[in-house]
This record gives C-alpha cells, sequence and structure tokens, in this order.
C-alpha cells in the first residue's frame, strides 16, 4: 500500500478509521451488553477467569522450582493444596463461628432489652432517656424489637352486633335461625383453618425450593467456575498467545508493553489486596478475641474481608465498640478488665477501656497493613496517591455498588498507565504544533 491515501471516492467504507473504531466501540459495548444479560453464564465464566489469572504465578513457579514438574502436575497440585487447607480451614473456623452465630441470634432480645434498661435509667441524662421511644421504634423497623404500648381494644365483631340487636321475643322461626348459624359455624372455623394451613405449608413449600435452588445455583456455580479455572490453568500458554495474536501486527510494538505495565499492576494489586486482607483478618480476629470483644472471630473475619476494598476496613471499629458496650451493659459480671466494683459494691463499666483496648488492636492491625504488608507484598503497585484511591473507590462505589468499589483501584490504575504512556504525549504533540504554527 502506497503511503498516500486513495481518493475518496476509491476506498471501501471499512477504509475509514474513525468507521471502523465506531465498530470496534459498538462491539465492545455489545459484548459487554450480552455479558450482563447472560449473567447466569458470564459470571463464573469471567469467575474462574479471575481465579486462574490469580494463581498463575503459582502455577509457574512450580513448574519452574520443583523438578519434573509439568504444568499439569503443578495444577493438580495446586488444586490439591487449595482443597485441603479449605477444608482445614473450614473445620477449624466454621464450628466456632456457627456457634458465635448462634449465641447472638439467641441474645439479641436480651441485648436490646438490656439496652433499653441502661438508657431509661434514671442516672442517665434526660436527653438520652427521653430518646428511648425513638429508639423503640427505630429497632421495630429494623426487625430486632416489637413496638411498645398498648395494644387497641378489638373492635366489636359481628356476633357481637348480632346479640346487641337481638329482638325481645324471640319465635320458633328466630329460633330456627339461630340454630342454623350455630350449626354453620364450625364449618366456617374449619374453613379458616384450613385456609391458614395451607397458606403456611405454600410459604414452607416456597421457602424449601427457594432454600433447594440457592443451594444448587451455589454448587453449579462452584463447580463449572472450578472447571473452567482449571482449563484456563492446563491452557494458560496458548490462551496469552491467542490474545497477542489478536493484537494487530503493526501495533504490537506499542500495545504489548502497555498492556504488560497494565498487567502487572493490576496482578501485583489484585493478588497482594488478598493476601494483606486474608493476614489482616486474622489479626483482627485474634486481637479483639483477646481483648474481649464478643463475637471477635465473626467481626475480625468480616473486616478483613472488607478490607480487600482500600479503607473500607474502618467500619470494623465502631462496631467492636457497639458489641463489647451492649454485652457489658446485659453482662456486666462477665467484664472481666471492663468492669469495677463501686463505693456502694455496685458494678461500674470502665468505657475509657472500652474505647482503647478494641482501638489499640485496629492501631496495630492498621499499622502493621500500612507499614509492614503493603510495602512488602504490594510495594507501590498502583502508582496512586492515597487520595485518588479513595476519590476512585468512592466513584466505583457510586456508579456500580461493591463490584465498582472492587474494581476501582485497578481500573483507576489501568487508567493513568493510559493516560501517560497515550494520551498525554499527544496533547503535548498537539500542543506544540499548535504553538509551532
Amino acid at each position: 500500500m502506497s503511503d498516500d491515501p486513495k481518493p475518496l471516492h476509491e476506498r471501501r467504507i471499512w477504509e475509514f478509521q474513525g468507521l471502523r473504531d465506531i465498530c470496534v466501540v459498538a462491539c465492545i459495548l455489545g459484548v459487554l451488553w450480552l455479558s450482563a444479560r447472560l449473567s447466569f453464564l458470564t459470571a463464573p465464566l469471567l469467575f474462574g477467569l479471575g481465579l486462574a489469572y490469580l494463581f498463575e504465578p503459582v502455577v509457574a513457579w512450580l513448574c519452574i522450582r520443583v523438578p519434573r514438574m509439568n504444568r499439569t502436575r503443578a495444577v493438580i497440585a495446586l488444586v490439591s493444596g487449595i482443597i485441603l487447607t479449605s477444608l482445614l480451614g473450614l473445620a477449624l473456623v466454621v464450628p466456632p463461628l456457627l456457634r458465635q452465630s448462634s449465641n447472638l441470634a439467641d441474645n439479641a432480645d436480651r441485648y436490646v432489652a438490656n439496652a433499653r434498661a441502661w438508657i431509661i435509667a434514671e442516672q442517665r441524662p434526660s436527653w438520652l432517656r427521653d430518646r428511648a421511644s425513638a429508639i423503640d421504634g427505630l429497632l421495630w423497623k429494623i426487625g430486632l424489637e416489637k413496638p411498645t404500648g398498648a395494644m387497641p381494644s378489638p373492635k366489636p365483631g359481628p356476633v357481637a352486633k348480632a346479640d346487641a340487636e337481638l329482638p325481645v321475643s324471640l319465635d320458633e322461626k328466630h329460633i330456627r335461625e339461630l340454630v342454623r348459624e350455630q350449626l354453620r359455624a364450625p364449618s366456617a372455623v374449619s374453613a379458616e383453618l384450613g385456609g391458614r394451613l395451607g397458606d403456611a405449608l405454600a410459604t414452607v413449600g416456597r421457602s424449601v425450593v427457594t432454600l433447594v435452588g440457592g443451594v444448587f445455583s451455589t454448587v453449579l456455580f462452584v463447580m463449572v467456575a472450578g472447571f473452567i479455572a482449571v482449563s484456563c490453568m492446563l491452557r494458560w500458554p496458548e490462551l496469552l498467545e491467542m490474545g497477542r495474536s489478536l493484537v494487530p501486527h503493526r501495533a504490537r510494538d506499542r500495545i504489548l508493553p502497555l498492556v504488560s505495565r497494565m498487567d502487572a499492576t493490576v496482578s501485583s494489586f489484585i493478588r497482594g489486596r488478598f493476601t494483606v486482607a486474608a493476614i489482616v483478618g486474622m489479626i483482627y480476629a485474634v486481637g479483639w478475641t483477646i481483648v474481649g470483644v464478643p463475637y471477635g472471630l465473626i467481626l475480625g473475619l468480616a473486616v478483613g474481608l472488607f478490607s480487600i476494598i482500600p479503607y473500607l476496613a474502618a467500619v470494623g471499629l465502631p462496631i467492636a465498640w457497639l458489641l463489647l458496650g451492649l454485652n457489658l451493659i446485659a453482662q456486666p459480671e462477665d467484664g472481666g478488665w471492663y468492669v469495677s466494683t463501686g463505693a456502694d459494691g455496685s458494678l461500674v463499666i470502665s468505657w475509657w477501656m472500652v474505647l482503647i483496648l478494641p482501638g489499640i488492636v485496629n492501631l496495630v492491625a492498621q499499622t502493621i497493613e500500612d507499614y509492614v504488608l503493603n510495602p512488602i507484598i504490594q510495594g507501590k503497585a498502583t502508582e496512586l496517591h492515597p487520595v485518588l484511591i479513595l476519590l476512585a473507590v468512592m466513584a466505583g462505589g457510586s456508579l456500580a455498588g461493591l463490584y465498582g468499589m472492587l474494581l476501582a483501584v485497578p481500573v483507576a490504575a489501568c487508567l493513568k498507565i493510559l493516560l501517560v504512556a497515550e494520551i498525554m504525549p499527544r496533547l503535548r504533540a498537539w500542543a506544540g504544533s499548535e504553538k509551532s504554527s
């Protein structure tokens, strides 16, 4: 093809670069729309592909470091290790998790009742006692407590009205009508009970179907995602080569290094974030359990899961304070170092200890994460300022909820690489040409 462009009347429609770009963008948007509509298929596909992407360095390391280890054996060893580790973790974590969850569900009403009694006590400030009714309404709205107060008196039913309007003199006809009504009453009651029983059975049936459907969907999702992950790990070099072949040859020198930088950034952030979250979750769980925070294991593991998203782990400390305070109000005799004996022999809660000890655990966990784990495991993977990371997480959450918050930082890092490597040089060149002209 000559350097001089063809005349417009000799060009085919696909030879216009603008039209080709529009078609490519339209195809990408169409694929995204179709993927969203077929989420029951694309979700396990993307999840399995993500697992293969996360564990590819482990497979490559096993193939290089272990003698006589090919890719198939490395994948089998990795999957076996993941299954054994998961079973061991479930055996150690699930029993205390179930025990603490059941204890929390059983004691929820008692915690609420003791908290209300503590709020309306005479020694509390008047502004706090006045808000007890508002707290009752809030608890009722979220399902923790039923509304208090006198129940409205029932309205007189049809029978009472009929009794009030009975005539003074009864003849044989009225007596027969009354007898017929009394004979029909048991059948009406039986029909009502049958209807209620049918509704109850229908509700139970729907619940069972929903539960079975949820379990079946979860098992199917795990099986499909696991199969796709194993298949992708076995064929990962072929997948990479197929992806390279899709890049136009004349643009490979520019696009492939850019994609490699994005891959290094995203992989370092995601793999490092999961590792840091697991370690931080264990620190929270062990630390809060030691200082006596109720259900510290559940809360610590949940906060570790939240810490996958930057800055989201900050919700853990207020919840720890709340759980500890409610437990001390409900059971002050089991408060340990949080409770002391007053001058009159009553138990006094040391609220400053409630604030300090869980706060120390949070401070230790955050310090280890920021100054030990992140520099060693992640380094400067994203090369983003903390303020930009916070803004990216907020923007992702507002646009796409939890998924947006999860993907916000990698997407922002890739956009920064694209901006620095492609867009800014062209803008500078355009500005320089404009200035020179």
